[in-house]
């Protein structure tokens, strides 16, 4: 179980990926400070190495500081990007394991979330970033979700989403797993690496944001032929911002067609728009964590990893 994060929690803020917009990054801090947190700001939200908020060693051996540190009870994430997937072999996962805390983030954070779950079987929490949702005013719904689910004080957190006018069901009926999942571009990139959990009996959620449809059919034929859907249990398919096409040739085919040929008759339960994703509306998924999704019934009811 992760350690429990209530005001007064102290929440170390890091750039695992690219640097952060340090206007958004202050507005951030600010909005967790006036909810009672101590923060300690890492080195990498003022580095600055290539595109990278500083050196590969940099970002990883933070990361290894902020688990090791026993002052610290959360590792927040500033904003995603792209640089963790360089530096998984250099994180120190036993530290990890023995001090198991709450690490919050998506996007390129997903690469991270998937190695630690993999390596270390701490689970984590894919929801909003501090120079992102937290730096830019937090909507209602994603504030709700994602602090209903931090200071949860019970066993499990329930969710009873919309089959009306937003989420589709594709495939009804329930299904038991632990949650795994997140980006999809850094889903189908860790696969092939030791950091690639196993799915095996799992809930499998993805999401993606500025993916043309090709490319996005492109990553689920990697997951497909390396036999990810045949052994996963159920899929939650959350939001895909602004992947279109404005290629002449390609502009008919949209990423809700490409999802319904991988995903349209499957025998397990599948729903399609769930509010999860790179939109500034979401609702918090915790990685590793068993869960259940009731198609039918548009719930989804998820272990509380801070519950002691």
């Amino acid at each position: 179980m992760l350690r429990p994060i209530k005001p007064g929690s102290t929440i170390a803020v890091i750039a695992p990926a690219f640097p952060p917009d340090a206007q958004k990054l202050a507005q951030g801090i600010h909005y967790l400070k006036d909810l009672g947190y101590h923060i300690i700001e890492g080195q990498s939200l003022t580095a600055s190495e290539k595109y990278f908020a500083g050196s590969d060693a940099l970002r990883a051996d933070e990361i290894n500081r902020c688990f090791a540190d026993a002052q610290v009870d959360a590792v927040f994430c500033a904003r995603g990007g792209w640089g963790t997937l360089r530096y998984l072999d250099k994180l120190d996962y036993q530290t990890i394991r023995q001090n198991p805390k709450a690490l919050v983030g998506y996007s390129d954070i997903t690469t991270l979330q998937l190695a630690i779950w993999q390596k270390a079987q701490v689970p984590s929490v894919s929801g909003p970033m501090v120079a992102v949702e937290m730096g830019s005013g937090i909507l209602p719904f994603t504030e709700q979700h994602f602090w209903g689910q931090i200071q949860n004080d019970a066993p499990e957190y329930t969710f009873q989403f919309d089959c009306h006018s937003e989420v589709e069901v594709w495939h009804k009926g329930t299904a038991r797993g632990a949650l795994v999942g997140g980006c999809l571009s850094m889903v189908a990139h860790q696969l092939g690496t030791p950091y690639m959990p196993d799915v095996t009996g799992s809930i499998l959620f993805l999401e993606d944001v500025g993916e043309a449809p090709y490319k996005i059919d492109r990553y689920l034929a990697q997951l497909y032929q390396a036999g990810i859907f045949e052994r996963i249990n159920g899929l939650v398919l959350g939001q895909f911002i602004d992947c279109e096409d404005d290629t002449p040739s390609r502009a008919h085919v949209t990423v809700r067609d490409i999802l319904q040929d991988y995903f349209g008759r499957v025998s397990f339960p599948v729903v399609f728009n769930f509010p999860y994703g790179h939109g500034m509306r979401k609702f918090s998924m915790p990685v590793g964590v068993k869960a259940e999704l009731a198609a039918d019934a548009c719930v989804l009811t998820v272990e509380n990893p801070f519950f002691h």
